[in-house]
């Protein structure tokens, strides 16, 4: 069991097991395999037994001894834990050696295996995620008086190739923060390639800014995705002697560091927005370099900027691709399924064909026995040869019936495995529809929330009206018309609307208590008829009428910390629009005047509204519907369009449509044609659709299974 003596600072694990098999890297000192402690997977640090046992060196030299390294680095996780750092869990004795065991978060692989590995270039977004990670690292470490001495490739670990943590603090030092800026330090222990000249200096006289050079060295690297090769860093050159004029010396004079880096850094393309940031960080002098804060800020900027977002987005839309193969991949399977599930059929006709003649056989040998009987009884001086003959004709007859009941079990097993192979593959349908009470007045372009068991329904008028126990009831008047209804945090909610003394209005009202209670802040916008939904604390509000134009202006409403936002605004405006989540997804269906946009349907997830900024493009047109003025609604999981209208020649659809990731399909039809309905998602998978043009108070519920 790991030994804890700061059970504030370390996990207690009951049971450690060390994988010394599974190794995930090696090194001068040590090595690193996998482990679990109790039932998490995680990285142990070992030393080898043999450097464990050696004699305390010069402790001038303290970081040439590797059981000091060891001592230095747990010291130094145990103290420090930032979510860009390798997270300390403990240490342990190796039972073998009795040697000490640091145990670490497991991580996927090192920034060195990553660019070696990797068979094209780092998309720019993760180029600049990954450096953001490290220098966030860094800003922590500076912070606290820690300088880390080693930073490389190797000592940057990976998480799927995207978030980045730094490790490997044996070489580390604590710098007391109040002394001043530049001390004699300790001879720097890194790697040549990654180290700032004053740190290769005898005294080496540095400061923090050392990490920040080497981070330098890493931007490059990252970038090229080439170890650095950094040249000789000194130039022989003949000098006049001044004792012996007409006579020159040789001397070596220093190169400057951008110099000895100019052809790895010629790899990186001029208009790069990394390169000049490592070109600050790669000068001489520690003065001139950025510190780490001014490094983050720099950073940070960068994600905000249009070649980062759409460097993201490009990652986002390859992800779609390769779930566009994944579909196509299960459909070949399915369609394998389905030819075995036809050879299944094959082979139960076989064998039912077999049971018949089995059962003939059967009968056939029944017969002959009974004729074997008579004659045992008309000639008794074969009584015995008969007997004989009997007794094999019983067993044949034993051993067909068992050889029958086999085929039936066989037979029965197959029946029972092509049924479930069907069940499998059957899809989700809406059964028929049943027709319900009609709606108490007309209703069509209205809105709709469900909360619990009950439906709640309004057609632009002043009354919301709720079916429960499959009748109407008539809540109190609201004093407003033209308003969208929604569920919020389980209480009905208005948004927007119009009144005589107030033309627009952006107040919303809750049904609290019998009563419509202003319950939320206002929006940022005044408007009547917009579309709403809400999910994960987040109400989206979109489109609808202000000073007779249509709007497609978007605005949210963090219900938690009860603010408004705007974000991206839709591509098109919309006055009625129908709004569905499905999924981590928003989608709105604009039904918009344009004729190019009357089938449009536009996606967004709640994640990208939440984050976004208003300049920014966040809205995706999905396939087009084919049909305009349909109602967009969610059951099962699955997004379903109701209705609508064909533009070609203007007439309602029964079709009730479902959306596949890639088209609309006819899923199941209404009784009624209608367009421009109101559609509730009742409990039980019910779906409930009323009114619409031409059947406006028309009612009828399918249940989908």
């Amino acid at each position: 069991m790991a030994e804890r003596q700061d059970r504030e600072q370390e996990y207690i694990f009951r049971n450690v097991q060390l994988f010394k098999n599974d190794t995930l890297g090696t090194g001068s000192y040590g090595a690193v395999c996998k482990a679990k402690c109790d039932q998490l997977l995680c990285a142990a640090k070992l030393l080898y037994p043999v450097l464990f046992q050696m004699t305390v060196p010069d402790l001038g030299k303290e970081h040439r001894h590797p059981f000091r390294r060891f001592e230095t680095e747990c010291a130094f996780l145990k103290r420090i834990n930032h979510p860009n750092i390798v997270q300390y869990l403990g240490t342990y004795r190796d039972p073998d050696t009795n040697a000490p065991v640091l145990l670490m978060e497991l991580m996927d692989e090192s920034l060195t295996h990553f660019l070696e590995s990797l068979p094209g270039d780092i998309p720019y977004h993760i180029q600049v995620n990954l450096s953001y990670d490290i220098v966030q690292a860094l800003a922590f470490l500076h912070s606290n008086g820690i300088i880390h001495r080693d930073l490389s490739s190797n000592n940057v670990l990976l998480i799927a190739g995207t978030r980045a943590k730094v490790t490997d603090f044996g070489m580390s030092k604590f710098r007391d923060i109040n002394i001043t800026r530049q001390a004699t330090m300790t001879t720097c222990p890194g790697k040549p390639a990654f180290m700032s000249p004053e740190a290769l200096n005898q005294p080496p006289v540095y400061t923090e800014k050392l990490d920040n050079f080497s981070f330098g060295v890493l931007l490059v690297q990252t970038t090229t995705r080439q170890f650095p090769n950094p040249t000789d860093p000194f130039d022989t050159v003949q000098l006049p002697d001044p004792r012996n004029p007409g006579r020159t010396v040789e001397a070596r004079l220093p190169i400057p560091e951008l110099e000895r880096r100019q052809a790895h850094m010629s790899l990186i393309e001029p208009t790069h927005p990394l390169l000049p940031i490592a070109r600050h960080c790669l000068k001489d002098r520690d003065v001139e370099r950025p510190s780490s804060q001014q490094l983050c800020q720099t950073l940070d900027a960068l994600k905000r900027t249009p070649r980062y977002q759409e460097s993201s987005q490009q990652d986002l839309l390859q992800m779609l691709r390769e779930k566009d193969e994944q579909l196509q991949a299960n459909r070949e399977t399915i369609t394998q399924n389905n030819e075995h599930f036809h050879t299944q059929a094959n082979e139960i006709q076989t064998l039912q064909y077999d049971k018949a003649t089995l059962q003939q056989e059967a009968e056939a040998r029944e017969r002959q026995l009974r004729r074997l009987n008579q004659e045992l009884q008309s000639n008794e001086e074969n009584t015995a040869a008969l007997q004989k003959a009997i007794d094999q004709r019983d067993r044949e007859v034993t051993q067909l019936r068992e050889t029958l009941a086999s085929k039936k079990e066989e037979s029965h097993d197959l029946s029972t495995r092509m049924h479930q192979v069907a069940l499998q593959y059957e899809q989700a349908t809406l059964k028929k529809p049943v027709t319900i009470e009609s709606a108490p007045v007309n209703i069509g372009s209205g809105s709709s929330a469900v909360i619990g068991d009950k439906a709640y329904l309004n057609n632009r008028s002043t009354t919301v009206y709720e079916f429960s126990n499959n009748h109407w009831h008539e809540l109190p008047t609201y004093h407003n018309e033209c308003f969208t209804i929604v569920n919020v945090d389980d209480m009905l909610t208005t948004v927007g609307g119009r009144s005589d003394t107030q033309y627009y209005t952006n107040k919303l009202y809750s049904y609290i208590n019998n009563k419509w209670v202003e319950h939320f802040p206002p929006m940022p916008t005044r408007r009547w008829t917009p579309g709403a939904v809400y999910a994960n604390n987040t109400l989206v509000v979109a489109g609808g009428f202000r000073d007779s134009k249509i709007l497609n202006t978007v605005e949210i409403l963090n219900t938690a910390n009860m603010q408004w936002s705007i974000v991206s605004s839709l591509p098109v405006p919309t006055r009625h629009p129908s709004t569905a989540i499905c999924g981590d997804y928003v989608y709105i269906h604009p039904r918009a005047i344009h004729a190019q946009e009357k089938y449009s349907v536009y996606k967004c997830s709640v994640r990208q509204i939440t984050q976004s900024q208003p300049s920014s493009a966040i809205w995706k047109k999905i396939a087009l519907l084919p049909v305009s003025w349909s109602t967009l609604v969610t059951i099962n999981g699955h997004l379903l369009a109701v209705g609508g209208e064909h533009y070609s020649n203007g007439e309602y659809t029964k079709n009730i449509y479902q959306y596949n990731e890639t088209s609309w399909i006819i899923k199941n039809q209404m009784s009624t044609p209608r367009a421009a309905c109101v559609t509730a998602a009742l409990p039980g998978n019910k779906l409930m659709v009323v009114g619409g043009d031409d059947t406006r108070r028309k009612c009828e519920i399918a249940t989908c299974v």
